[in-house]
């Protein structure tokens, strides 16, 4: 009896040495925890350092709260320095809103010259990101597009012009790209030099890709520009697309420092995984039509209200009350040439493409 006691005894001791002490077991998993969030923080802190933060947008210009989740209202704009010039002007602006829901993208080129009045100088909406009262620049453009056309910004990405010469140098061969019409550029000194001498689809180096992307000498002028413009952000968009996810976001600490927005890099690559998953031909690619003009030696591009209210109702507020009106100054001064109006222009990127192959 005492032997079977014994042994008893001796199990029940190891099972108290088996028994974790609670205090112990609760300490260690604070430290784990503690670990992981000094990681994840670091994490977040180097790759969030790698863009150059901007100001957040007001509460009241983005999208209504009970549409949120469906809809995401994006702002992005090229900005353009050259000698001469003061500072910066948003020389491409391109509005997009992702349709989560309807699993759409549609985007909105607005020509440059496009005139809003003040608080522009010039009365265009290029000179905008320089002449507004904001001190971050871009909420100068967010302000005009919400104030003047009804329109939603949740976010916005500006990219140096430089930015479009370090993507396509990236990518390795150049970008496959059609380019529907020849492309000459002019020197300070007013001489002509050909970058692209006839349509057709070129692998595009960076410097042929700012060229295109820039070149004011196409005949049709900002609406051909436009044109040749949306090929450029095809091909973009197909390369990326095909790249994947996972790959776009090890790249792309190659463009930070050219880019500046006001979103987390968390919600940048959820809205790019959202978007990656969207066909191409669910891609719209809209350019409005407009009224070209000439007055004091300034060529001017004027909005057709009644057909630009039905672009935005029509395709720019999905889930949302329709505008009622555009707030836009009637152009002041005497025109002197009157180019009359382009067509609207809606296409999406698989025709573009298709195009290119």
């Amino acid at each position: 009896m005492s032997e079977k006691r014994n042994t008893s005894n001796q199990h029940n001791k190891k099972r108290r040495k088996k028994k974790s002490n609670p205090k112990k077991v609760l300490l260690g998993c604070l430290i784990a925890i503690f670990a992981v969030g000094i990681i994840i923080f670091a994490v977040d802190n180097m790759i969030g350092s790698m863009f150059n933060t901007g100001e957040k947008i007001p509460e009241n210009i983005k999208t209504a709260e009970e549409v949120k989740d469906d809809v995401v209202n994006i702002l992005i704009c090229g900005l353009d320095y050259e000698q001469g010039r003061s500072g910066y002007m948003a020389d491409v602006i391109v509005y997009v809103t992702m349709d989560v829901k309807g699993k759409t993208i549609k985007a909105l080129q607005i020509p440059r010259d496009t005139y809003v009045g003040e608080p522009s100088v010039t009365g265009k909406i290029n000179g905008v990101y320089q002449a507004g009262k904001e001190k971050d620049s871009i909420l100068n453009v967010i302000t005009t597009l919400n104030e003047r056309f009804g329109l939603s910004v949740d976010h916005y990405v500006t990219l140096d012009m430089e930015a479009f010469i370090k993507i396509v140098d990236g990518i390795d061969y150049g970008l496959p790209m059609y380019v529907p019409y020849p492309v000459k550029t002019k020197d300070k000194n007013g001489k002509e030099h050909t970058v692209i001498a006839e349509p057709g689809t070129y692998n595009i180096g960076g410097e042929t890709a700012e060229a295109i992307v820039r070149n004011r000498n196409y005949s049709g002028s900002d609406m051909q520009r436009l044109e040749v413009q949306g090929y450029f952000y095809a091909a973009v968009i197909k390369y990326f697309k095909e790249l994947g996810i996972s790959d776009t976001l090890k790249i792309l600490p190659r463009y930070t420092p050219y880019i500046t927005t006001d979103m987390h890099w968390s919600r940048m690559a959820s809205i790019a995984a959202t978007a990656m998953n969207i066909k191409y031909e669910d891609m719209a690619l809209i350019k409005p039509g407009v009224r070209g003009v000439i007055v004091r030696d300034q060529n001017l591009l004027e909005i057709p209200q009644d057909e630009w209210l039905q672009i935005i109702n029509d395709n720019f507020r999905p889930h949302q009350k329709p505008v009622e009106k555009l707030n836009i100054d009637p152009i002041k001064g005497e025109i002197t040439k009157d180019y009359g109006q382009t067509p609207i222009s809606v296409t999406n990127i698989g025709e573009l493409l298709s195009k290119s192959e």
